[in-house]
């Protein structure tokens, strides 16, 4: 396949150069990510400063931008004459779950791609233990068994599977399972600087989740990978009941 690699950790973090080297030997890769760390910025733009793209290898670039940047200007200039096959975005050290994938800039590269109908991935590891090493090895060895099965023609046009993987040995692994994003029940606090005027977020750490049932977050928890399509079409299916809203003046 043609894929497209991104993330926003930087074009040269170990999760991207880890999907390399799984998918390197039998894949046409290009390689378009961020120069510099981007965690936390969503589906931001570079709108108000220059970009410069600066070629790293052969079909490698890295981007003075965001993740979304990066995509875009790999779809509209590197990649112009043909399309990738599939986009894949990352592999994040760190899950990306529940409320978290609106701040997620693995997720936003993912669902730039799928705005133009691209299949897409965002691909993640779960962190327990901030002073080991993320588990790229068993991430990685997922995603090979996931892409073998045929898992990327299975991805509706205009949607993301967003993949996450637990923090195990892939022998370890329990299973994979579809879920549902979960939604937190609080959010990480902050941390006064100085009291009143600087603050900082604190570290993250694992958050209550309302209803865990079939989540992402449950799934994870019970050493299972976590399979979940996010749709890139944010219109609500709930449709607000009847009511007469306008009556032909305001």
């Amino acid at each position: 396949m043609r894929i497209l690699l991104t993330n926003d950790d930087g074009f040269d973090q170990p999760g991207i150069l880890e999907l390399e080297r799984l998918l390197g030997a039998d894949n046409e890769l290009w390689v378009v990510a961020p120069l510099h760390h981007c965690s936390g910025t969503s589906h931001s733009l570079g709108l108000y400063a220059s970009m410069e793209l600066r070629e790293t290898g052969p079909r490698k670039w890295a981007l003075e931008g965001t993740p979304t940047d990066c995509v875009k200007i790999a779809l509209m200039e590197i990649m112009r004459d043909k399309r990738p096959d599939l986009l894949i975005s990352g592999i994040n050290p760190g899950a990306n779950m529940a409320n978290n994938i609106f701040y997620s800039g693995t997720v936003a590269a993912a669902t730039e791609a799928a705005l133009w109908n691209i299949p897409s991935i965002a691909v993640s590891v779960q962190i327990t233990s901030p002073e080991r090493r993320p588990r790229f090895g068993t991430a990685s060895r997922v995603l090979a068994h996931l892409l073998s099965r045929g898992l990327a023609t299975l991805i509706p046009p205009g949607t993301i599977l967003n993949i996450n993987v637990p923090d195990t040995e892939p022998d370890g692994i329990r299973g994979v399972r579809w879920t549902r994003t979960a939604r937190f029940a609080s959010d990480i606090s902050f941390r006064q600087l100085e009291p009143g005027r600087v603050f900082a977020y604190d570290r993250y750490r694992s958050l209550p989740v309302v209803d865990p049932r079939n989540t992402d977050v449950e799934a994870v928890e019970n050493s299972m990978v976590s399979l979940t399509i996010l749709d890139s079409n944010r219109t609500s299916r709930v449709v607000p009941p009847d009511l007469e809203l306008f009556d032909g003046s305001f």
